[in-house]
Parts: structure tokens; sequence; C-alpha cells
């Protein structure tokens, strides 16, 4: 999940183009992670010192760590939780990076102090990341606080999270929850929960990207946004939603579950509290919507 979301960082810095995005993802279950790119992220080493390491390697039949060591870039113990670390997953790309030589250590050592900048995550949650914890990035991006109880709306988008993954593509990237009052969409999927208290879910996308979302859900080829697409996007939706309700009715809290809905160019206009959550899939860009009551379409 890191090297998704660190990856489309570098995408929307131009720091790669989308084909080397691509290559770099590709590799990553064929890379080991080494002790210079572990000792970056850890604060342990600059990237001017990994790079003196690797030469002297030219040099002498040592091992990175030893070199390291005695140069005094490194402690035995540094070099111990190194080692232990190497099994994490999330320095992968920064592996390919480095491997395809498509960046230097000093480019990755300053984009990666950037990204840990930019990304707006707390400590916990930047760490929650790289230990790809998705119910806890979700959770911790998905805060809603107007909505009524945050859990149990967090709880919500954490499930869509792992149906995205579940069923369409491991690669999402989720950005921060805003309050929306009007949002236009291009093509918009949507349900109503009704019962003690109404609420609304759904995501939109463009034409193309939501035709691969339902290609992907239904598992068969779609022409375009057409109604088998429909279909499949509000099935979806149905079986979200309903594994929502199975919780919730469990806290005996009781709410139907109405007909999923499509609309397509136009807007959505929340009557109570609403919020939208940009995420993105490796073939499209789209935005998550929940509120209270029933929207008004425009």
């Amino acid at each position: 999940m890191f090297s998704h979301f660190f990856g489309h960082y570098l995408l929307e810095k131009k720091h790669i183009t989308a084909d080397q995005l691509r290559e770099v993802l590709a590799l990553q279950d064929s890379v080991r992670v080494k002790i210079g790119i572990l000792a970056i992220d850890a604060g342990y080493m600059t990237a001017e010192q990994v790079e003196t390491a690797h030469r002297l390697q030219a040099t002498f039949d040592m091992r990175f760590g030893e070199i390291a060591i005695g140069k005094g870039y490194l402690t035995e113990d540094q070099l111990t939780d190194l080692l232990s670390r190497q099994s994490k997953r999330h320095l992968l790309v920064s592996q390919a990076l480095a491997d395809k030589g498509i960046m230097s250590f000093e480019d990755i050592e300053r984009v990666l102090a950037a990204y840990r900048r930019d990304s707006g995550l707390s400590e916990a949650e930047y760490e929650a990341l790289k230990e790809n914890d998705m119910d806890a990035v979700a959770a911790s991006l998905a805060r809603m606080p107007e909505l009524g109880d945050p859990e149990v709306y967090a709880d919500y988008f954490a499930l869509f999270t792992r149906n995205l993954v579940r069923f369409i593509d491991p690669g999402i990237v989720i950005r921060r929850a805003e309050k929306v009052v009007a949002t236009p969409f291009g093509h918009l999927v949507h349900q109503e929960m009704d019962g003690r208290f109404k609420i609304f879910t759904g995501f939109s996308g463009s034409g193309p990207a939501m035709a691969e979302f339902a290609a992907r859900y239904a598992k068969m080829p779609m022409d375009g946004f057409d109604d088998m697409a429909r279909d499949a996007l509000g099935e979806f939706m149905n079986v979200q939603n309903g594994l929502f309700l199975s919780k919730l009715s469990n806290d005996w809290v009781e709410l139907e579950l109405l007909p999923p809905e499509c609309q397509s160019d136009g807007a959505i206009r929340a009557v109570g509290v609403a919020y939208a959550i940009p995420f993105s899939l490796p073939f499209g860009e789209f935005t998550f919507f929940i509120g209270l009551g029933s929207p008004i379409f425009n």
C-alpha cells in the first residue's frame, strides 16, 4: 500500500512518468530492499554516505554493512536493526527506482522526506501506512466528525477500501475526507439506507474509469458505461452496504437498504452533512461520497 501511495506522489510531483511507475510497481516482488535504502529511510545514513559505501564495495570485497561500520556511518546496533527491517515492503519502490537508475540515492532521500512532510499524516498514521495497515490508514483519512458517531462512518469507509482491494485492485490511494455541499460528477452510483436515520453513500468517476471498475467487479468486459456496467456497479454497492448493515444489525441498529441508482453528468448536493473522499485506482480517479439524508441531483 505504501508503494502505491508513494508512487502516486512521485507521479503527481512529476519525479517519474506513468510508464516508470508501472515499471517499478511491477518489479516490487522481484527486488530485495538493501541496507543503503533502509539506512536512508531510518535516518542512520545520508545518501552521500550510502554512495560512498557503494563505491568502496567496488574496491574492497566487503559487505555494505561492514564498510558502513568501518567508516563510522553505522553502529553495530543500527546495522542489526536494519537487517531486521529487510522484510518490510514499504521501501520496495524506492529500491526498484535505485536499481533501475531512475532516481539516485540523493533523489530518493529528498523525496522520501518531502513525502513524509507533504502527506499530512501524523507519525502514527505514517507508521500505519508503512506497515500496510489498510484499516488504520482508511480510518485516519476518513475522519468525518460532523456525521455523528465517527467510528461508525470510519468503519464504513474501511470496509469500502477492503472491498476495493478484494474485488477491484489493491493499488488504491486515498486522500483525506473533506466536507462538501455540492460537487459535480461525470458518472455516479449511489445508494441510500433508511430507518432511524438515513445515510447515502456512493462514488463517482469518468465513464472509462467506472466501466473498468464494473468490468473488474463483474469479471467480464464492458462496452463503456452502459446498462451492464450500471448493474455491476449497483451490485457492488449492494454487497458493500449489505455487509455494513449486517454489522449494524449486530449492534441493534436496523436500516432498510434501498435500490442503488446511477446518475450521469450532474452535481450532487447534500441536504444534511456530507463528505467526499477522493481515491485513485491504477485505471482512474474517483470520489467517494457519504452523508446524511437524501441528496439532491442537479
